[in-house]
């Protein structure tokens, strides 16, 4: 039996590189690595030799990136900035029925791909927001609903991201771009019976309580789409997400690209994205790279259920998260199809499962207290 074939966008940076690690290693897959330049692999990937070949391919030249996709079994894209690739990766895959892995996308491609939808149905899964933030910060949760409710409603979901590390490039666009919610501006706010609310500055700050090396930190209302989803999916009246970039130097650079909205146009992007490349190396001279998310769901019967996951490399823990959801699309695991963030796409305690047994979780816990909101309060 011939093996499965997987064309790997982006396969010589920091995230392709561990997520064709987790790939080869998880799977027989045999993994085509495209880049625009010619790059070597490290000794962990060469000694796969026989499943391994190279190619140069600019993403971006759609026609060359057609010719590519003929008789591939799955695209993992880890190519970016996100919101300057935008759609046309995927729609390629869509339209020559190609699965795809998309480690960026963010919440315009997943509006484009539902809109989409409505003039083209797809034939195969188009997974998008497979990371940390989106990604992880939506399965999580998931994990914690399906895992503590215990069949109960859910009344409200509180959500706190927070992390660190020393930014590439292309991260740091699209943190700046994400900013400004991607071109919405919606500010500090919530969800509220199906819709959003505005929150002023003075009410939109809260605190977050990790174990160490996080600790107790300062975190900002945001808007988090996959969150508006999850909620939308189980009924939950209310959904607040918190989230802050560790890092003072990194923190600072976000704070003023936000007060001077440095996300409306390219070329601040880009500027802004410079300076937390530079910000956030040197915040990583002292601080090690970090990724926490804490979550709490209220049941209707006033029960309060709380887990938290922390994850300490922040780059392999991306590279396996898309390894691990290609992983499961090649053993016929994922069986939804169209348009998709990972959350909607795989159980998400199965998922968990799978990124502990990954080696990259440095703290995980559920606590299934049946103390009451007033109790609480009291």
């Amino acid at each position: 039996m011939q093996a499965q074939s997987v064309l790997l966008l982006g396969g010589t940076g920091q995230v392709g590189l561990k997520a064709a690690e987790y790939l080869l290693q998880h799977t027989e897959a045999a993994l085509i690595f495209a880049s625009r330049r010619k790059a070597s692999l490290p000794s962990t990937i060469l000694q796969y030799q026989d499943r391994i070949s190279t190619i140069q391919l600019d993403a971006q030249d759609t026609n060359d990136l057609k010719a590519r996709l003929i008789g591939v079994d799955l695209v993992v894209a880890c190519v970016g900035p996100s919101g300057i690739i935008g759609d046309q990766i995927v729609l390629a895959c869509k339209e020559l029925n190609v699965p795809i892995i998309d480690a960026g996308g963010y919440d315009p491609v997943y509006s484009s791909l539902h809109e989409h939808e409505k003039h083209r149905k797809s034939n195969v899964p188009l997974i998008i927001n497979v990371g940390l933030l989106p990604g992880l910060s939506g399965v999580f949760p998931a994990h914690l609903i399906q895992q503590c409710s215990n069949g109960k409603a859910v009344k409200s979901l509180e959500v706190q991201y927070v992390g660190r590390d020393a930014w590439s490039y292309n991260s740091a666009w699209d943190i700046i771009h994400g900013l400004g919610d991607f071109g919405h501006e919606r500010g500090f706010c919530y969800l509220k019976n199906q819709q959003i609310v505005s929150e002023k500055f003075s009410k939109a700050g809260t605190k977050a309580n990790f174990p160490a090396p996080i600790g107790t930190v300062s975190t900002m209302l945001i808007y988090a789409e996959e969150i508006v989803q999850l909620a939308n999916e189980h009924g939950i009246k209310t959904a607040k997400v918190y989230g802050a970039n560790l890092g003072p130097r990194a923190m600072f650079v976000c704070m003023v690209a936000k007060i001077f909205k440095m996300y409306k146009n390219h070329k601040s992007i880009a500027r802004a994205a410079r300076w937390l490349c530079k910000a956030s190396a040197k915040d990583m001279r002292k601080l090690d790279p970090v990724y926490g998310v804490d979550a709490q769901i209220e049941c209707e019967d006033g029960s309060i259920q709380r887990g938290q996951i922390i994850l300490e490399d922040t780059y392999q823990a991306t590279g396996f998260i898309i390894g691990i959801a290609a992983k499961q699309f090649l053993n016929n695991q994922i069986t939804k199809i169209g348009p998709m963030m990972l959350h909607e796409a795989v159980d998400a305690s199965g998922f968990i499962k799978d990124l502990e047994q990954a080696g990259v979780v440095a703290g995980l816990s559920l606590s299934k207290s049946e103390k009451t909101a007033e109790q609480e309060a009291a």
